[in-house]
């Protein structure tokens, strides 16, 4: 296992675990398999990864990383996927959900923040306005949206001038009684901005299917 692997879904991991304290459990269970394959495509080249019931886009270049949550594999219950370069930890691009029968939007956001204040190399946050929206979308849910909250950050880590842009997000599906985290983080070095995070959060957020 690479640090870069162990340090993904342990950082990560604690933004999920932070979440089930606010979450009526139902229960979980499933099956899992690491994909950690690769093919060499341009920037305009997208790879769909659709499993447990849920699907995104990311660029074809980057690794697909899956690990349990509630369990010690991954399934339709709960979860946690991250998707960013092979040899890069930014961007980054993470979803984790759990079954469950209640959900507070405005604490699955606190539960993100919870997750990067624990990322390794992190100094400090600093959070933007609560957004609220509603998930809808050429390929997404096919019906009614779904109410989701949405909130910008910057944070600066341990290395001199680097300031990371991202958003949390959060959303419950009724349909299948899961409540979503999404969570996206870029670097000012790679010419990241809060516009630009935006719409690297909107990309995601357009194409993702959750039943």
């Amino acid at each position: 296992m690479s640090i870069l692997f162990t340090k993904k879904i342990t950082t990560v991991g604690i933004l999920v675990l932070a979440c089930i304290a606010l979450l009526s459990v139902v229960g979980c269970s499933g099956k899992a398999q690491t994909s950690s394959s690769t093919d060499a495509a341009s920037a305009e080249e997208m790879r769909t990864f659709s499993k447990y019931n849920i699907s995104f886009q990311c660029p074809e270049e980057f690794l697909i990383w899956q690990d349990g949550l509630l369990d010690e594999e991954a399934g339709e219950d709960s979860g946690l996927i991250q998707a960013s370069p092979e040899e890069e930890d930014f961007p980054l691009f993470a979803v984790s959900w759990i079954r469950t029968w209640q959900w507070g939007l405005e604490g699955g956001l606190e539960a993100g923040f919870s997750g990067i204040d624990n990322w390794q190399g992190t100094v400090s946050i600093t959070k933007g306005p609560v957004v609220e929206t509603t998930k809808t979308g050429h390929r997404m849910l096919y019906q009614e949206g779904h109410r989701m909250l949405y909130q910008y950050y910057t944070a600066t880590t341990e290395t001199p001038g680097e300031i990371i842009y991202g958003i949390v997000g959060a959303f419950y599906c009724p349909d299948t009684k899961r409540a979503f985290s999404l969570v996206t983080m870029q670097k000012s070095i790679t010419g990241a901005s809060l516009q630009e995070a935006l719409e690297y959060f909107e990309g995601y957020v357009d194409a993702f299917v959750c039943h």
